[in-house]
């Protein structure tokens, strides 16, 4: 199989045609979706165009078995479903990357299904999961509609929760990785990164890569880079993301997405000067036209095209309003 080279200083390329499993676009070449595992995916579509193939649970087997992230609310059922389907009846850790609803939205609900579970979630976002009355409220405030498709949060029982200050398992290292969110953590482990969204999204499609930063209001740039510098540090190693890939080379991808960061400060810092009222929306259409990781949007059906302006619409607002800050400051 021929290995896909990123560097920092050059667009991720295509990979080789033909080389994938002819799975629709999945699966393709060396940035496949695993199935098999360990660990497998398992993907959760949502009730909201431009959902069906956005959001995933990563499953590793074990003993001990774990589940990196749960997804909202509306798809947790499917997620208990198909983990029991593969004759795992017991599940003893859940890593939770962020507490953000579509990543941690169905965790009171899941942890109905699989009692003798505990969930690691960052020392700062216990609380809200603990009462999700202020997080449910923000998200429905911000994604409105989508949020409600998403389904409602139920609070998690103190009880089942763990720190990640205060939890060790052999050959699991937790990366604090403030960016995408405040209370963002990556996990190490036994040689596999889980990066969250610390690593941007990364959508297999088709013969090409599609790599986007998450990176809404209020963004802290020099926290997202020293975040992905941080995950840079470790060995290379395959690297498992929240939406929704996998990738095998974790420092390649890695470098590319950092090298995307300062592209799109530099774009917005540009777009603030030729537009200062409106910067966000011209500059979002350019971006998904030029930037050469967002390369294979043409290749995305009308409502994954919907989804990807709007979230690429958000992303860059928070550029800007990162820019305008530090102008004031």
């Amino acid at each position: 199989m021929t290995k896909i080279q990123i560097t920092e200083t050059s667009p991720p390329p295509s990979i080789p045609p033909g080389s994938g499993t002819g799975s629709g676009g999945w699966g393709v070449g060396e940035s496949r979706i695993s199935d098999d595992g360990p660990p497998f995916l398992i993907t959760l579509p949502q009730p909201y165009p431009g959902l069906e193939r956005f959001i995933g649970s990563w499953v590793i087997p074990g003993p001990p078995t774990i589940v990196v992230d749960t997804g909202p609310a509306s798809s947790v059922d499917r997620l208990a479903a198909e983990i029991k389907d593969r004759g795992l009846n017991r599940i003893d850790y859940i890593f939770i990357s962020h507490i953000h609803i579509d990543h941690a939205g169905g965790l009171g609900l899941f942890l109905r299904h699989f009692p003798t579970a505990r969930a690691v979630v960052h020392a700062s976002g216990l609380k809200h999961l603990v009462n999700p009355a202020k997080l449910w409220a923000g998200s429905l405030k911000t994604l409105q509609d989508m949020a409600a498709a998403y389904g409602p949060i139920e609070p998690v029982p103190a009880d089942r929760l763990s720190a990640h200050t205060d939890f060790a398992l052999p050959g699991l290292q937790i990366l604090e990785t403030p960016g995408h969110a405040p209370h963002h953590l990556a996990f190490d482990y036994e040689g596999q990164l889980f990066a969250g969204e610390a690593a941007g999204v990364y959508l297999p499609y088709w013969d090409r890569l599609y790599l986007r930063p998450p990176t809404p209001p209020r963004f802290f740039f020099e926290q997202a880079v020293t975040s992905v510098d941080r995950l840079r540090t470790l060995p290379d190693r395959p690297i498992y993301f929240a939406h929704l890939g996998f990738y095998p080379h974790s420092r390649e991808i890695l470098g590319a997405y950092r090298d995307q960061l300062y592209y799109w400060l530099d774009t917005a810092d540009r777009a603030l000067k030729e537009n200062p009222a409106d910067p966000v929306a011209q500059t979002a259409e350019r971006l998904l036209a030029e930037d050469p990781r967002l390369k294979d949007f043409q290749s995305l059906d009308e409502a994954e095209q919907g989804r990807e302006r709007y979230f690429t619409r958000n992303s860059l607002a928070g550029f800007v309003g990162y820019l305008r800050e530090r102008s004031n400051v």
